[in-house]
């Protein structure tokens, strides 16, 4: 009776071996996700004159020689503040988990865009992008210049919030928000 019960004992073991080494590899490699993929939370920086935010670029153009983004500038918020802004707004999905309801938002972000004001920019001399890219080596982020982006703009320009970086008025960088 016993020899029978072995293999049955055998193959619950070894199920739960690597059951285990599943949830470790899982863990694992949430640990590895690089911070630049994580992005950042929208602060309370200045904006305009020297600063950094997150916006949509709405509209990018050349003029007399010299570039300029129309941005409309939005909150990116991660986490518990993303939560609660789409609780706020009725956006949150709930689910009953144990007779508690739990909120959450798709991808562990929320965009808020309460005044949709969009301002003209000019861009620095030596000002760049930076977009997401999918390659061989996995996610990258490519550098581009002005002039490259309006040659042949990239999808993600019409849709994706950026990181937008301003000094003195200026804008000095446009970097794409990863967003899952």
């Amino acid at each position: 009776m016993n020899r029978r019960l072995l293999p049955v004992a055998l193959l619950l073991t070894f199920a739960a071996c690597r059951s285990a080494e599943q949830e470790t590899d899982v863990a694992e490699s949430r640990d590895l996700v690089p911070a630049e993929l994580e992005g950042e939370q929208s602060t309370t920086e200045k904006v305009g004159n020297t600063g950094r935010g997150h916006a949509y670029v709405r509209r990018f153009y050349e003029q007399k020689g010299r570039y300029y983004a129309v941005v409309d500038y939005v909150q990116f918020l991660k986490g518990a503040d993303a939560v609660a802004a789409a609780q706020r707004r009725g956006d949150a999905m709930a689910e009953v988990q144990n007779g508690d309801t739990i909120y959450s938002v798709p991808n562990d972000y929320y965009i808020v865009n309460e005044n949709k004001k969009e301002r003209t920019l000019p861009l620095q001399a030596g000002a760049t992008f930076r977009f997401w890219q999918n390659g061989g080596n996995g996610l990258a982020q490519r550098p581009l210049a002005p002039a490259q982006v309006l040659a042949s703009p990239p999808a993600s320009l019409t849709y994706a919030p950026f990181v937008v970086e301003t000094r003195q008025g200026e804008v000095v960088r446009l970097t794409e928000q990863f967003v899952p």
